[in-house]
C-alpha cells in the first residue's frame, strides 16, 4: 500500500519552518551584532571593545597626567628665581642656606657645593684649590660662619660675588686669618664696591686699608685688589 504523506498544517502559502530555515535567519542577525561591536579595521576573531573598558582606562590615565604633573599653586622653592643686582647683571639662582653651629670646620667639596648652590663662583690664579699653594684658592678648613656670612652677604647684596682667596698658604698669620677660616676674599667691583660702602665706616686698618663694617659684624677691609673679609 503506497505510503501517504500528509503535510503539517500552517499559514497558508508558508512552507513549515525548518532547522535549516531557522539557522539562516539568523545568521545575519549574529553577523550585525558583531559589525556593530567591532572596532573598524579590527582583525577577524578579536573580541569586540567594551565601551565601559574604555571609560575605565581613561580614567586611569587621567589619574596618573593629574598625580605625576606638579601642581601650579604648589609654594615656588625659595631662591629659584633669577635676580638682577643692582649693577643690571642677572644673578644666579641661590639655593636654601642649611642651620649649623657657626664653629665647624669644612671640607673642600661642601663649601664649593655650597658656593655653587648660591650662585658665587671662585677663582685662583693656579687655576687650583689645594690648600698649601698660594697660588690656588683653598675653601678646605673653612668656619661655616664665614661661608654662611658671605652667602648672607651675597643675599643682601644682590652681586656677583667671586671669591679670590680662602684658606690656601701665603695669608698673613694670626688667631683670625684666612688659615684660621675666618677670611674670604672677594673680587671688587661697582656692585659689591657700592654695597659694602653702605656700611658703617670702620676705620684705616694699620696697612691703610679702609674698613667697613655691616650690621652682622662682618668687617670688609679694601685692599688694593679685593676686598678682604673677617667673619667672627
Amino acid at each position: 500500500m503506497p505510503l501517504r504523506t500528509t503535510a503539517m498544517p500552517g499559514r497558508a502559502g508558508t512552507p513549515p519552518p525548518d532547522a535549516t530555515t531557522t539557522t539562516r535567519r539568523r545568521a545575519p542577525a549574529a553577523t550585525t551584532t558583531t559589525a556593530a561591536t567591532q572596532p573598524h579595521g579590527a582583525p577577524a576573531g578579536r573580541p569586540p571593545v567594551r565601551l565601559t573598558a574604555l571609560a575605565a582606562g581613561l580614567a586611569v590615565a587621567t589619574a596618573v597626567f593629574f598625580i605625576c604633573t606638579p601642581s601650579a599653586s604648589a609654594a615656588p622653592r625659595t631662591g629659584t628665581a633669577p635676580a638682577l643686582g643692582r649693577d643690571g647683571r642677572t644673578i644666579p639662582p641661590r639655593s636654601d642656606v642649611p642651620e649649623m653651629p657657626a664653629s665647624p670646620r669644612l671640607e673642600q667639596q661642601f663649601a664649593k657645593y655650597a658656593l655653587r648652590g648660591s650662585g658665587i663662583g671662585w677663582r685662583s690664579t693656579g687655576h687650583c684649590s689645594e690648600r698649601t699653594k698660594p697660588t690656588c684658592t683653598s675653601f678646605e678648613g673653612l668656619r661655616w660662619s664665614s661661608l654662611k656670612g658671605l652667602l648672607d652677604f651675597a643675599e643682601e647684596s644682590g652681586c656677583e660675588i667671586t671669591v679670590t682667596g680662602g684658606t690656601e698658604d701665603g695669608h698673613a698669620g694670626g688667631q683670625y686669618s684666612h688659615g684660621n677660616g675666618y677670611k674670604l676674599d672677594i673680587a671688587t667691583g661697582g656692585c659689591v664696591d657700592r654695597a659694602i660702602t653702605r656700611y658703617r665706616f670702620a676705620g684705616v686698618r694699620g696697612d691703610g686699608a679702609k674698613l667697613y663694617q655691616a650690621p652682622s659684624g662682618a668687617l670688609f677691609a679694601r685692599e688694593k685688589d679685593h676686598w678682604d673679609i673677617l667673619f667672627r
